[in-house]
């Protein structure tokens, strides 16, 4: 059985994490008032749901404690991949639609 259906709010707060990610990129690309601030504010949401999420579980998780912090950096990596791309997408993305 996979170790994430027996902490299904585990798995919610991952999708969140998702939806705030993909929320953020949504506002950083239609630029509506008050964008500066409320893409950011998603943004750290998401770092906060997904990358801690992913450290809580580690550290209390019941499996092999080397693999749940393989997946944990694993995890880290890929959302500091997400913030690049998201900031990016800041710095060349469309001034208007």
């Amino acid at each position: 059985m996979d170790p994430r259906r027996s902490h299904p709010r585990l798995a919610l707060v991952s999708l969140l994490g998702n939806l705030s990610l993909i929320a953020s990129w949504a506002v950083l690309l239609t630029r509506p008032a008050g964008w500066r601030v409320v893409g950011p504010v998603l943004l750290l949401g998401f770092l906060v749901l997904r990358v801690g999420g992913a450290w809580f579980y580690a550290s209390r998780g019941e499996g092999d404690p080397r693999i749940m912090r393989r997946t944990a950096i694993f995890t880290s990596v890929l959302a500091l991949l997400a913030v690049g791309l998201w900031l990016f997408t800041l710095l060349r993305g469309p001034v208007s639609l």
